[in-house]
């Protein structure tokens, strides 16, 4: 995981020297992740639509189905390191990135309902084992800290660079909302499994004394390691928050445009999906400067806050009004830009030394959010309404307040590690 700002491992002199100190396998995976990110933006942000137009599902009924798939990516991907361990990333990956192709085309051929939430169960597994798996091999083969950074970072701007052109691709060339999309998805990852069955070595890559640094710590003891860590519980509890927020922009926040205007929604959200990636590729890059010297408590609460107002924001519009969903949307990514990498900073720095990998698979918890969210948000939206919004605004508020709350202890534990 990241242990520095992203902005400090960016503003280095050898920034291009770094980049250029890289394997060539770890140049291919940030490839292959523009890939495969490129072929999905282009797809699963309107799967809702297409769920509700082909197979007229209600928001509920959503909700349950994707709250499925993430749970199944929450609990196998907490098994998926320990197998990666065990056995090398390149078994993990390739299992991964079969079941991943398998996943999509079924949803592009899906001809019932019942065959679509086949593929959403599929996908859901074939996520937890590609992408946290890839990240963990680019850390094996980067060994200092710093290049770990910036491989990281690196690959967060390519995964918002194909935010903003996956959609409008999708657009111009008529796909976004189509099932057949799926299948460009699902073929996409076919060159990826083909390179790391070529030019990825079976077994682990870490040397021995590496590899047999510590024992594989079970999910139950991982569970009674962070139970008896009350600050790291509160970081966990802030980032599932954010993690139920943002998922709400992507699963609830298109099922609620197209009650607003069926025919106008796949546009308005292409549009608002390209602003939201191109605001936090450019927020991102000039704020991080001005938040290195404020801590990381009042980083996290700063974001929250600034989440919570968007989300009073997309409550107020009762229209389909551009300029106004693009503005909400804007203020959303700015949040967005300080939540994420900061929630994750925070979480890697409070993890022990002696117990980091079980600390590493238990912030896979934070994608309970990702579970959760949808089911939350579809049940909200249909007896709410635009009232969801108030619920996400006032759980934003909850994140700020958990952090204001534990501020004390976290900076505490901060300065000690």
């Amino acid at each position: 995981m990241m242990t520095k700002p992203a902005a400090e491992a960016c503003a280095a002199p050898s920034l291009l020297q770094t980049l250029k100190s890289f394997p060539m396998t770890v140049h291919a995976l940030l490839f292959f992740t523009l890939v495969i990110r490129f072929s999905y933006f282009m797809a699963w942000p309107f799967i809702a639509v297409i769920m509700t137009q082909s197979y007229h599902m209600s928001p509920v009924a959503i909700g349950v189905a994707m709250t499925s798939s993430a749970l199944f990516s929450v609990v196998l991907g907490m098994y998926g390191g320990q197998i990666s361990d065990r056995l090398g990333r390149r078994v993990i990956l390739l299992l991964g990135c079969a079941f991943s192709a398998i996943g999509y085309i079924v949803l592009a051929q899906a001809t019932g309902m019942a065959l679509f939430i086949i593929g959403l169960m599929i996908i859901g597994v074939s996520f937890a084992w590609v992408d946290p798996p890839l990240r963990a091999l680019m850390s094996d083969l980067l060994g200092d800290r710093r290049r770990r950074a910036l491989a990281l970072q690196m690959r967060y701007y390519l995964i918002n660079v194909a935010a903003v052109f996956g959609p409008l691709v999708g657009l111009v060339f008529g796909l976004t909302s189509q099932k057949g999309t799926f299948l460009i998805t699902g073929l996409s990852y076919l060159p990826f499994f083909v390179y790391v069955l070529l030019f990825i070595p079976a077994g682990k890559l870490l040397s021995e004394e590496q590899a047999d640094s510590g024992p594989v710590v079970k999910l139950h003891q991982v569970m009674g390691i962070i139970a008896r860590d009350k600050t790291y519980i509160a970081a966990l509890l802030c980032s599932i928050l954010c993690s139920v927020v943002f998922i709400h922009y992507e699963a609830v926040l298109p099922q609620y445009l197209l009650l607003l205007d069926g025919n106008a929604a796949v546009k308005l959200i292409t549009l608002i999906l390209v602003t939201n990636a191109c605001t936090v590729l450019l927020f991102q890059t000039f704020i991080m400067r001005f938040l290195a010297r404020i801590t990381l408590p009042k980083r996290i609460l700063l974001g929250g806050i600034i989440f919570a107002l968007s989300q009073l924001g997309f409550f107020s519009i009762r229209s389909t009004e551009i300029w106004l969903w693009l503005t909400a949307t804007g203020v959303f990514s700015m949040g967005e830009a300080i939540l994420m990498p900061n929630l994750n900073i925070l979480l890697d720095q409070l993890a022990p030394p002696e117990h980091r990998g079980a600390y590493l698979g238990a912030s896979m918890l934070s994608t309970l959010g990702i579970a959760a969210g949808p089911l939350i948000g579809g049940v909200m939206l249909a007896m709410t309404g635009s009232g969801v919004f108030i619920c996400t605004a006032l759980l934003s508020l909850l994140l700020c307040a958990i952090i204001y709350a534990c501020r004390i202890n976290m900076l505490t534990r901060l300065q000690d590690s």
